[in-house]
């Protein structure tokens, strides 16, 4: 079997044409890639994966097809480094579009490594400007800008007061640090943690986080780590799991990577479960796809069910731009995956592939309208 003759196949499947006969071969196809035995010589393992959850989302092992329009030669032809694999429309399918440029006067880059650290007697440094090495001595701690451009709080002898810091980031930026304990914890875009300089003189070590942060946290039975955010208390003892609680968003939610974490001091998640808590301080536990809540942190948008407004919410703390919303906005729910370092005009020309809206780029705002 050859790669033109399971692209063509894919294509079908896009356009909702693919026969029986199709599907029982591009199943077969992908049943092979999965283990491990490709019959087709260039095909990236990547690649492979990627039309296997392709057959998984539209459940074409049970002989059905749904409306989509999916990129689907990209899993096949290269754009796997840059583009999304799929959209999925949740209700009815609109007419096929021809894909064009989204027009734009100033394309937007993507975010960049940088933070501002802001000290317990109020100095701020702002990292990208810094030099590697040390930057400062505090109470207990030496800080440190690493070869790699994080920042490093290294753990001094002797006692001495604490010292809350602060490191923030604004749209546009993320970062990462490690904390005095050797706790790892990224920050993304419009985030700010609050830490002590050193945990030394502490019983348990408690950290404050508004924004979207990845904890992987030092393991230390002797002395539980806790994070605080708005709507939730979270105590663990050695484990990584993401926190959500931005303040433009309806819920705030922490998901379980590895090991186990106290929600409110009750709930006990397991490994791939979130809390969601509304504003009301209401919980509900649910199990979710941990590589794309960490998706962020790798490098990628990975939007699985998410409508427009959600998507655009992210887009927006990232690229650092107004979005503005004109008429009758689809609120259908998509799926994609696409690299968080392009400029924003080729993530936006990529969306547009759905068929389900359009946009354009001025000087700094994105304007979104229905097809």
């Amino acid at each position: 079997m050859d790669e033109k003759h399971i692209a063509d196949i894919i294509d079908r499947i896009a356009t909702n044409t693919a026969t029986d006969e199709d599907l029982a071969v591009y199943s077969a196809w992908c049943d092979a890639q999965q283990a491990g035995k490709p019959d087709i010589g260039d095909v990236s393992v990547q690649e492979a994966l990627i039309l296997k959850k392709i057959q998984r989302q539209t459940g074409i092992s049970r002989g059905r097809v749904f409306p989509w329009r999916i990129a689907a030669a990209a899993a096949l032809t290269g754009l796997l480094a840059g583009g999304f694999y799929w959209f999925r429309h949740s209700h009815q399918q609109p007419a096929p579009v021809a894909i064009h440029t989204v027009p734009t006067t100033t394309d937007v880059a993507a975010g960049k490594n940088s933070a501002t650290l802001t000290l317990a007697n109020g100095k701020k440094i702002l990292l990208s400007d810094t030099q590697t090495g040390k930057l400062t001595d505090q109470a207990g701690a030496e800080v440190n800008k690493a070869a790699d451009g994080s920042l490093e709080y290294r753990p001094t002898t002797g006692a001495a007061a604490v010292q809350y810091n602060t490191l923030s980031t604004t749209r546009g930026e993320q970062f990462q640090i490690t904390l005095s304990d050797g706790t790892k914890v990224w920050l993304n875009a419009a985030t700010t943690l609050t830490f002590p300089a050193s945990f030394a003189q502490q019983a348990e070590r408690a950290v404050e986080v508004n924004g979207e942060a990845y904890f992987e946290v030092a393991a230390d039975p002797a002395r539980p780590f806790k994070v605080r955010t708005n709507h939730q208390q979270i105590q663990v003892l050695g484990t990584s799991f993401n926190v959500n609680n931005y303040a433009d968003e309806p819920f705030a939610r922490t998901t379980l990577l590895s090991g186990a974490v106290k929600i409110n001091e009750a709930q006990v998640l397991k490994p791939g479960q979130q809390a969601i808590s509304n504003k009301n301080g209401a919980l509900k536990i649910t199990t979710v796809n941990t590589d794309g809540i960490v998706a962020w942190k790798n490098g990628y948008f990975e939007f699985n069910n998410e409508n427009i407004y959600e998507i655009m919410r992210k887009i927006s703390r990232w690229y650092n731009v107004e979005v503005i919303y004109e008429g009758d906005i689809p609120t259908n729910e998509m799926e994609g995956t696409i690299s968080r370092f392009e400029n924003v005009s080729k993530v936006l020309n990529t969306i547009e592939k759905a068929g389900l809206l359009k946009f354009r780029i001025v000087t700094g705002k994105i304007y979104v309208t229905k097809y």
